[in-house]
C-alpha cells in the first residue's frame, strides 16, 4: 500500500533524490536541463522553494509529501491549492499497481479538479498524466504544458 507522509521542506531533498536515483532518462531528457543526480535534486529544490515563496505570499500553503510503498521511500509529491506542482516515483517502483495508487492518493489530496504545469520536454510525465485522465489546455501558459483534471 502506498502512503503519502507529510514532511517538512527540509526533509524533501532526500525524497526527491530517491525519486530521481537510477533514472538516467529523467536526468538526460525530461528535467528542465541535463543534470547529474545531485544538480537535478538541487534545481528541483530551488524551483520548489521559489514557488513556495510565491504561494505563501498569497496566503496559501505548499504541502510536501514523502511517498512510501510498504514502508520504503520511493518518491515525493508537492502540492498546493488545486495544483499538482512536483512529483516523482523511483524508476524501480513504477509498476502499474504503484502508479495507480499514487494517482489515487494525488486525487485524494487535491480532489477531482486540479491543474499541473510541466516543461514540454517532460513528455513521459505528460503522457502518464493524460493516461490518468488529465486533459491538455492549449496555449494556457508560455513555455509550459498545462494539464487539467476534472474527474
Amino acid at each position: 500500500m502506498i502512503e503519502f507522509v507529510k514532511i517538512e521542506y527540509s526533509e524533501l531533498s532526500f525524497f526527491v533524490e530517491v525519486a530521481y536515483e537510477y533514472d538516467c532518462e529523467l536526468l538526460e531528457k525530461y528535467h528542465v536541463a541535463v543534470y547529474d543526480l545531485q544538480d537535478a535534486v538541487k534545481e528541483t529544490m530551488r524551483m520548489i522553494e521559489v514557488t513556495a515563496q510565491d504561494v505563501e505570499s498569497n496566503g496559501e500553503k505548499m504541502l510536501y509529501f514523502g511517498v512510501l510503498y510498504e514502508g520504503n521511500e520511493i518518491g515525493y509529491c508537492v502540492v498546493f491549492k488545486n495544483n499538482l506542482y512536483s512529483f516523482g516515483i523511483n524508476i524501480g517502483s513504477r509498476t502499474r499497481e504503484i502508479l495507480s495508487q499514487f494517482w489515487s492518493k494525488i486525487k485524494e489530496i487535491l480532489g477531482d479538479k486540479f491543474i499541473t504545469m510541466l516543461y514540454p520536454n517532460n513528455t513521459r510525465a505528460i503522457s502518464w498524466l493524460k493516461k490518468c485522465g488529465m486533459r491538455e489546455v492549449e496555449d494556457a501558459e508560455q513555455f509550459c504544458v498545462t494539464l487539467i483534471n476534472f474527474n
